[in-house]
């Protein structure tokens, strides 16, 4: 009988698919690099794994691991969202919609998608930095209104009042 190479001979159903090795929380998926981390659940208590992936290199998913850990380790770990700037405005004001009165509600919403959503509506939530919010509220005073012009300060004021509102409660809920 003729010997036969490993997968000569075998069925497609037969081979056995490998998985990559995990070496200290840090594994390579295809070309881009990934982690493991452990985080209790606060809930349950219980210890669960939560993988994080899509960094260019090993380095950066180790420097993203390692911060993880610290953050898991203090209980301020929270899970990665896809969630954008756009789809939690629009959550939350259908939310306060029974909270605020309807002209409030009116405004609200003119104001975010007039003036929120084309500038960072993209973003996912947990990307927005303070720096961001900063160039919004400079790019509204100098060119956010019709025609190029721009808002007036007070307007941009209560643009700050509703992404303040907005962002402290999703801090909170999360």
């Amino acid at each position: 009988m003729p010997e036969t190479t490993p997968g000569e001979g075998q069925k497609a159903s037969d081979r056995v698919i490998r998985a990559p090795k995990v070496r200290d929380g840090l594994v390579k998926r295809g070309k881009t690099w990934s982690y493991v981390i452990r985080v209790k659940d606060p809930g349950t208590g219980v210890s669960k794994p939560r993988w994080v992936g899509g960094f260019a290199t090993e380095a950066d998913a180790k420097a993203a691991r390692d911060q993880a850990r610290v953050t898991a380790r203090t209980g301020q770990y929270v899970n990665r969202s896809p969630v954008t700037v756009a789809n939690y405005l629009d959550q939350w004001i259908e939310a306060h919609a029974v909270e605020v009165k309807p002209k409030t509600l009116q405004d609200y919403r003119h104001l975010i998608d007039r003036h929120v959503k084309p500038h960072i509506g993209a973003l996912r939530v947990q990307a927005v930095r303070p720096a961001q919010i900063t160039k919004l509220y400079r790019d509204l005073l100098t060119a956010g209104g019709r025609s190029g012009a721009g808002l007036s300060p007070r307007t941009v004021e209560y643009v700050h009042a509703v992404l303040r509102k907005a962002f402290r409660d999703a801090v909170l809920v999360d």
